[in-house]
C-alpha cells in the first residue's frame, strides 16, 4: 500500500471505529471478537506508528480467534523480513494454507525480491495475473507498488503499461507512473505529466505535493515551495506535504521556519520518529546542538531497531556528541550504527570517526581512520573532498585547503568545482583577502546552496550571487567596477 493511501485509509471512519472498539476494550479489559481482517489492518496501522508491542497483541489475538487466516501470517512473515530474517519469513509464507491468495502471492514476490530475484518475482506476478478470478487492475496496480518499493523502477514500469493499455481511465495509474518517474529521477517528464494532471485536478494536493518533489529533484527549491504552498492551501493539515515544506526552507537556509514547521508535525504525530530526526539535523545546522541533541535521543526511542533509518539516525547522534564534545559518547554511538550496519567496512564510518577525533584535539588519530577510509574507499575522488571539508568544519584550515587543492588539482572538471566555496570559506578564515575574494567570485556558479550555507550569516539578507560585491566593497570600500 502506497504511504498515501496508508494515509487515506487509516483516517477512514470504518476504520477507526473498529481501531476505537478495540482500543477501548483493551482498556477496560474486556474480550475483543474481531475478525483477522481488521486486527491485522490494527496490528498494519501500530507499526506505521512504530508500536511494535501493541502491533504483535493484536496479531497475537488474531492468530488465537482465527488460527488458520491467512492475514495475521502475511504480517508475521512480513514482521520477519523486516527484521532480516528472511528463512523464518519463507517457513511462515510455506505455512499458509492458501497459496493463492493475492497476499500470499505478494509476500512470495517481496521474498523473491529480498533474495536478488527479481525475474522470479516478476514472473510470479505475471503468471498469477492470468489465473486471478479477483481484479486484475487493482492486483497488477499493487504488484507495480511492491516493485517501486524495492526500487526496481523498470519492472514496474513494464507493469504500468499494462495498466494503462487495459484501465487507461484509472487516475491513480496516472499517478504511479509520475511517481515511478520521479524515482528515476526523470524530472521534466514527471512534471510535464503534472501539468497535465493539473489541468485536470486543479485542487489535487497529490500532485502539487509531486510537482514540488520534481522541482526538488531538480535543485529548485524556490518552484517547489510555489507548489507546495497551493498544495497546503487546499490541505492546511497535509503532513506529507508539511514535510517538504521544511526540506525546502532548510536547503533555502530558512532554518528557524524549516524549525518551527517540524515542531508543528511532532505534535501532530508525537511518536513519529522522523520528525525528531530532521528536526535534529535542522538545528544543528543552526548550531543549537544541545536541543539537537534532544531531539535525536527522541529520535532514537521512537525508531525501532528493525528500522533501516536507524543507522543514519544513530551517525547523527554520533556528530551532534561530537559537536558537544562528548567524545565518548560519540564514539560509542558511532560503534552501535557499525553494530547495526551490514557493511563492517563502510568507509563512512571511518570518515566520521575521523572528524570525531579531529574536532575533540585527537589529530594523529583522525588522520589515521581517514588514512583508512581513502585506502579502502573505490571513489577516493569524493573521499578526498569529504577530508577535506572535515578538516574545515573543524577549523584546521591549512590542512583544509591543502586537501582541497589537491581535489581541485586531481579532478579536473564539473566534480571539482564543488571545493570552491569551501576554499574561499578557509581563505577568509586564514585572513587571505586576496584567495578570499578570488575563490568568493567563482562560488556561487560552483554551487549555490553550499555558498548560502557556508557565508549567509556574513551577509544578511543579501542573496549569494552578491556576496562577492559585499566582501569587496568590504575590503576596499568600493564595489568593483566591472562585475560579470
Amino acid at each position: 500500500m502506497r504511504e498515501e493511501d496508508e494515509d487515506i485509509y487509516f483516517n477512514d471512519p470504518e476504520f477507526l471505529e473498529y481501531l476505537q472498539k478495540y482500543e477501548q476494550a483493551q482498556e477496560n479489559g474486556e474480550p475483543v471478537y474481531m475478525d483477522s481482517e481488521e486486527l491485522t489492518d490494527i496490528a498494519e496501522f501500530y507499526m506505521t506508528q512504530n508500536r511494535e508491542k501493541e502491533a504483535n497483541e493484536a496479531i497475537s489475538l488474531a492468530l488465537s480467534l482465527h488460527p488458520d487466516s491467512v492475514d495475521p501470517l502475511i504480517f508475521l512473515a512480513r514482521q520477519q523480513m523486516f527484521h532480516d530474517n528472511l528463512e523464518e519469513a519463507i517457513k511462515i509464507a510455506n505455512s499458509i494454507p492458501d497459496q493463492n491468495d493475492r497476499e500470499s502471492i505478494f509476500l512470495w514476490t517481496e521474498i523473491y525480491l529480498r533474495s536478488d530475484k527479481p525475474e522470479e518475482a516478476f514472473q510470479l506476478i505475471v503468471s498469477k495475473s492470468e489465473e486471478l478470478d479477483e481484479s486484475e487492475e487493482m492486483f497488477l496496480y499493487d504488484a507495480a507498488c511492491i516493485f517501486m518499493d524495492y526500487q526496481y523502477h523498470e519492472i514496474a514500469q513494464q507493469l504500468i503499461c499494462v495498466l494503462k493499455e487495459k484501465f487507461p481511465q484509472n487516475a491513480k495509474i496516472k499517478k504511479l507512473e509520475i511517481e515511478n518517474l520521479i524515482a528515476q529521477e526523470n524530472y521534466d517528464e514527471a512534471i510535464k505529466q503534472l501539468q497535465s494532471f493539473i489541468d485536470d485536478y486543479p485542487y489535487n494536493t497529490f500532485a502539487w505535493r509531486t510537482m514540488a518533489e520534481a522541482h526538488v529533484g531538480k535543485g529548485d527549491f524556490l518552484e517547489a515551495l510555489d507548489n507546495i504552498e497551493y498544495c497546503l492551501a487546499i490541505n492546511p493539515t497535509y503532513n506529507q506535504a508539511l514535510v517538504l515544506k521544511a526540506h525546502c526552507l532548510f536547503h533555502l537556509n530558512h532554518m528557524d521556519q524549516a524549525h518551527e514547521i517540524y515542531l508543528q508535525l511532532q505534535n501532530s504525530e508525537p511518536q513519529n520518529g522522523k520528525f525528531y530526526y530532521m528536526d535534529a539535523i535542522t538545528l544543528a545546522n543552526m548550531e543549537k546542538f544541545a536541543k539537537a541533541k534532544d531531539a535525536i535521543t527522541t529520535a532514537l526511542k521512537y525508531t525501532p531497531e528493525y528500522d533501516e533509518d536507524r543507522i543514519q539516525v544513530l551517525v547523527h547522534k554520533a556528530y551532534i556528541e561530537s559537536k558537544c564534545h562528548n567524545i565518548k559518547e560519540a564514539l560509542n554511538t558511532l560503534a552501535e550504527a557499525m553494530k547495526l550496519s551490514k557493511n563492517q567496512d563502510d568507509i563512512e564510518y571511518h570518515l566520521l570517526m575521523g572528524e570525531i577525533l579531529l574536532e575533540n584535539g585527537k589529530e594523529q588519530d583522525a588522520a589515521e581512520q581517514f588514512e583508512i577510509a581513502y585506502n579502502e574507499s573505490k571513489n577516493k575522488q569524493q573521499t578526498l573532498l569529504t577530508m577535506g571539508i572535515a578538516y574545515a568544519e573543524t577549523m584546521h584550515y591549512e590542512t583544509a585547503l591543502s586537501l582541497l587543492h589537491s581535489f581541485t588539482q586531481d579532478y579536473k572538471g564539473k566534480e571539482s568545482v564543488v571545493a570552491i566555496p569551501y576554499l574561499a570559506y578557509c581563505y577568509k578564515k586564514i585572513h587571505d583577502q586576496d584567495n578570499y575574494l578570488k575563490y568568493l567570485r567563482k562560488a556561487v556558479s560552483a554551487d549555490r546552496e553550499i555558498t548560502e550555507f557556508l557565508f549567509s550569516k556574513d551577509y544578511p539578507s543579501i542573496q549569494p550571487e552578491e556576496y562577492y560585491l559585499y566582501a569587496f566593497k568590504n575590503a576596499y570600500g568600493r564595489f568593483p567596477e566591472s562585475w560579470e
